[in-house]
């Protein structure tokens, strides 16, 4: 590590391959501060194209394999990255950005540890993910989930998704292989719990950040069609999104994912909203998270229900009492 990288700011961006997440990495690789990158993917294949993509910019890029749908994956992910710090190849992070996420056209699927696919991804894994990044930190670092409209209820997705509920974790966690749970209504019905389930789940993980001297915000992307993330909808929906979709970035709260990301990145690095804690930024705008999010009975319970099914690796080995 030359003195160059040193200085550097060390930046985390999950799902840097495609979508939001790609036009997020074309931010981080025009920003004057020139921060050295943690990009963790799924595909190795993408990934290892964003990395050399880093490179050819002149920016210092390492990618780690993530799949959000295995909590064994994440484990890993996070051991590379605590490896690599306490070798001195990698400065400890001082900004972290957890852009992936999923939606599926359906609640049939789930993770490897049997969770239903959604809130796998978009909930527990996110919640392991700052379990495990949070020691690793620089002092004052920043950490931002990916929060989401239809958090705040269908009118909010311009119809497209139901409105969330709120239920008991297990009850989100659970599968629905019943031909109710086969349908597209089920698989939009997933997302939005599972965001709603995510904003109110970053409050308690903002608390907690804060005792250990950290920043951790909400970013809301607004509406960003054309984006790959309902690439498991049929094939008539998924073009649509992709292809019509689109114009849609005219309205308000939505927007395209190079205008998303730059405002994501803005709020990253403290270009804008410097200081923010606990907070939820909306497209660049920063204003409150649905008041339902705020219940600390609700935090407390996803808190502790995702802690008690799936504890950190190092409690599962019985390395800690």
């Amino acid at each position: 590590m030359t003195d160059d990288d040193i200085t550097s700011p060390t930046v985390v961006l999950t799902g840097p391959t495609r979508g939001i997440g790609a036009s997020m990495l074309d931010r981080l690789l025009e920003h004057p501060s020139r921060p050295n990158l943690v990009l963790l993917a799924r595909d190795p294949f993408a990934l290892e194209r964003a990395v050399r993509r880093a490179h050819d910019a002149g920016v210092v890029a390492t990618g780690i394999p993530l799949d959000l749908a295995d909590l064994r994956s994440v484990d890993a992910a996070i051991d590379e990255l605590r490896e690599l710090i306490e070798l001195g190849e990698l400065a400890a992070p001082s900004a972290i950005m957890l852009n992936a996420g999923a939606q599926f056209g359906d609640r049939r699927g789930t993770s490897v540890q049997g969770v239903e696919q959604t809130f796998a991804v978009n909930v527990v894994a996110q919640h392991a993910l700052v379990r495990g990044l949070l020691p690793l930190l620089a002092p004052s670092s920043h950490l931002l989930l990916m929060g989401s409209s239809t958090h705040r209820g269908r009118l909010q997705s311009f119809g497209l998704l139901p409105s969330p509920r709120y239920a008991p974790p297990a009850e989100l966690a659970a599968v629905d292989r019943t031909e109710a749970g086969a349908t597209r209504q089920a698989g939009g019905r997933a997302y939005s719990d599972s965001k709603l389930a995510l904003v109110t789940l970053a409050h308690a993980w903002a608390r907690r950040a804060a005792a250990s001297g950290h920043r951790l915000n909400t970013y809301d992307p607004g509406l960003v069609p054309g984006t790959g993330l309902t690439r498991t909808l049929p094939d008539f929906a998924f073009w649509g999104w992709e292809h019509v979709m689109p114009v849609m970035a005219i309205l308000p709260k939505a927007t395209t994912p190079r205008t998303t990301a730059r405002h994501a990145i803005e709020l990253l690095l403290g270009d804008r909203h410097e200081g923010l804690h606990g907070g939820y930024v909306e497209i660049g705008r920063a204003t409150l998270a649905a008041e339902p999010t705020f219940d600390l009975g609700r935090q407390e319970e996803l808190f502790a229900w995702i802690e008690g099914r799936f504890p950190a690796a190092a409690e599962r080995s019985g390395a800690v009492a």
